[in-house]
């Protein structure tokens, strides 16, 4: 096989990654020729190991070693309120925050119909019996402020309406430290039809 069979190979793989382009790629298996062995040995062990250990938790989707993952599993956790996202890596986001001590809940997606991602391929099931067994009685939407998102937000509070919990939408607006004049039009639109009463 020659080196550049070999070499497009692995480009086209890296390039199959979120957000890796073609030369992202390129510059990733250069990386890689320039390690030594062990190192390439460690980290193919890293990435099968993962592969191997990691799975959905039983009760809300977010990445674990273990059947039930530790923020589920934590008693000092509010066990009546949940927060919906896209993709466990939101949780890591909003955890950083130290602001939220309620549990999650993972979609692992969003509607996209130009992907044909539908109604139907959007994980809720567990989600709604957990709100019919009366455990949840807040749910907070934190879907991604994109089109994407909105569809799916707006999903949610319909399937969720019928049932008794309130329904909250993370607030999503002006950024701190961020001047008027220099805020895209549909953030600062949204902040604007989603203002607070202060008195």
């Amino acid at each position: 096989m020659s080196f550049s069979r070999i070499f497009n190979e692995l480009v086209r793989s890296f390039s199959r990654f979120p957000g890796v382009g073609r030369r992202t790629a390129e510059r990733l298996v250069f990386h890689l020729l320039k390690m030594n062995p062990q190192e390439v040995k460690d980290l193919s062990s890293k990435m099968e190991e993962i592969h191997n250990h990691i799975k959905p938790c039983r009760l809300c989707n977010n990445f674990s070693t273990k059947d039930i993952c530790s923020i589920c599993d934590d008693p000092k956790r509010e066990k009546d309120t949940i927060c919906v996202v896209e993709e466990p890596k939101d949780i890591m986001a909003i955890e950083k925050t130290a602001n939220y001590k309620g549990l999650y809940y993972v979609l692992l997606g969003s509607l996209s119909p130009l992907e044909g991602i539908n109604s139907e391929d959007l994980n809720i099931g567990k989600l709604i019996n957990r709100i019919q067994k009366a455990e949840i009685n807040e749910v907070i939407i934190s879907t991604d402020p994109d089109n994407e998102g909105e569809l799916t937000a707006q999903f949610l509070i319909q399937k969720l309406s019928p049932y008794p919990v309130k329904i909250y939408r993370i607030a999503i607006g002006v950024p701190l430290g961020t001047q008027i004049e220099y805020i895209d039009s549909a953030t600062l639109g949204k902040a604007l039809l989603e203002r607070k009463a202060l008195t």
